[in-house]
């Protein structure tokens, strides 16, 4: 059961990204708006429709605005592009999956450049402790062998 409702929320994340290019004119939607996943209830009456909308908040406040007075008119649309018996009720929200998968890749871009700015000091500091070293007349390498 669970792999016909993934292929009805596949087939219809299709259809109503195809729908909301071609078929909405409302001018309350804006920006990029794409369809990111789609839920389905078991019994296949429900559909959750996860949307990203690349823009501001406003733009994105409108857009889902614009797109749950268009559900009706999606779902009469999707009737006739759909082979199902039953043609859930849509109802759209806004995808936050991207935005905190972009502030992660934020964070952990920042940690990387600390670790390598560490390892570049820690690169130094080594250096400088094997130059002095040097100049006192110790090798390390001479020092781990009369050690063993």
């Amino acid at each position: 059961m669970a792999h016909r409702r993934e292929r009805f929320a596949s087939t219809l994340r299709n259809v109503v990204a195809k729908l909301m290019q071609t078929e909405l004119s409302d001018p309350r939607i804006r920006g990029l708006v794409s369809v990111s996943r789609v839920v389905v209830s078991p019994d296949l009456r429900l559909a959750k429709i996860y949307i990203s909308v690349l823009g501001s908040k406003g733009e994105q406040r409108s857009s889902l605005t614009g797109l749950r007075h268009s559900a009706g008119h999606l779902q009469s649309l999707l009737k006739k592009h759909l082979e199902f018996r039953v043609c859930p009720k849509l109802d759209f929200r806004l995808d936050d999956e991207l935005k905190e998968s972009m502030a992660t890749m934020a964070l952990i871009d920042e940690l990387s450049l600390e670790l390598a700015a560490k390892d570049a000091e820690a690169a130094k500091s080594g250096e400088a402790n094997d130059s002095q070293n040097e100049a006192a007349g110790d090798d390390p390498a001479e020092k781990k062998k009369e050690a063993e």
